[in-house]
């Protein structure tokens, strides 16, 4: 039964071992920045928009609109953490329609590692 990405080992020299899931987070990690520096490259203020950014000034007042509506004040503060979370589950998700993709929301390690993250930002956030 497979369970985990973790359980697929792609790579492995003595003790350093590459799985699934720290392959398909550092793939999914250059997609999402290769991804936001094609789209944010040639941002305009005026009225004349590509279709891109257009998407993208969608998601970021879809997220600040949920951040304040769980009650925090300044959504500001929060944006660039919780819609990097947001951005990266999110994708993470949709691309298991991809054959051969394991979603690294899959292992318990990152799961665990993205709570540690939630946990310890929470403290600087706050202040």
């Amino acid at each position: 039964m497979h369970l985990s990405p973790d359980e697929t080992v792609l790579w492995q020299h003595g003790p350093l071992k590459v799985n699934a899931t720290i392959a398909m987070t550092w793939a999914l990690m250059f997609v999402l920045a290769a991804g936001s520096k094609l789209i944010t490259r040639k941002l305009s203020t005026g009225l004349n928009r590509s279709p891109w950014q257009n998407l993208l000034e969608i998601v970021v007042t879809g997220i600040e609109g949920q951040i304040e509506a769980v009650g925090l004040s300044q959504p500001n503060k929060y944006i660039g953490f919780l819609g990097t979370l947001f951005l990266f589950i999110a994708i993470a998700s949709l691309c298991t329609i991809i054959p051969g993709y394991e979603p690294p929301t899959g292992s318990l390690s990152t799961t665990a590692a993205l709570a540690l993250l939630c946990f310890c930002c929470r403290a600087v956030l706050r202040n």
